[in-house]
């Protein structure tokens, strides 16, 4: 569970950064022109669910678009303060919007080592989850700061047996930088 959260937020942050990359028929805007530099966003809310339940308290995101490209390479990807557990990102990915609003994750891949007691022994859970090419996250309330993660599946790699085969990543990430987007 905790794996599969973790992909989530990986997911939500892979969203958001694709918010601000883009495909050739579509254009990131922010204040009616079309946007070039950092994009960045945030979640306080983040949950992994699968096999094992991993909440952090934060997730950042962020990336850089030109001339408002609707995808973008991912430069940060992090997971902070999940409890016991300990989440890394292992590949940032790359991130896409569509004119529709839809963020997809491509290349992404988080590594979740979840920590629990079993009859009073110690032990830890080694779990990988990855998005393949082009997996749909969330979607980019348009016009808002806001991207909402959709718990989609994205799939486990080949790991511990106590995973679970998938994590569903649900949160919501707010854009701190530049401020409200478009996708024309």
């Amino acid at each position: 569970m905790k794996y599969v959260k973790m992909l989530g937020l990986l997911a939500v942050a892979a969203a958001a950064l694709m918010a601000f990359a883009g495909t050739a028929s579509a254009t990131i805007t922010s204040g009616g022109s079309a946007y070039t530099g950092e994009i960045s966003a945030s979640s306080s809310n983040s949950e992994l669910d699968g096999t094992v339940d991993v909440k952090c308290k934060s997730s950042t995101v962020a990336g850089t678009t030109t001339s408002g490209a609707t995808s973008s390479s991912v430069s940060t990807l992090d997971f902070t303060e999940c409890g016991a557990d300990t989440v890394s990102v292992v590949k940032n990915g790359s991130l896409s919007i569509s004119s529709a609003g839809s963020v997809s994750s491509s290349g992404a891949e988080v590594t979740v080592q979840v920590h629990r007691s079993v009859f009073g022994f110690p032990v830890t859970t080694h779990c990988i989850y990855s998005t393949g090419a082009g997996t749909t996250v969330g979607t980019l309330t348009e016009g808002t700061t806001t991207i909402h993660l959709l718990g989609t599946n994205i799939p486990q790699v080949a790991t511990d047996g106590g995973c679970g085969s998938n994590a569903q990543w649900t949160g919501t990430y707010t854009i701190s930088k530049p401020g409200a987007l478009t996708v024309d």
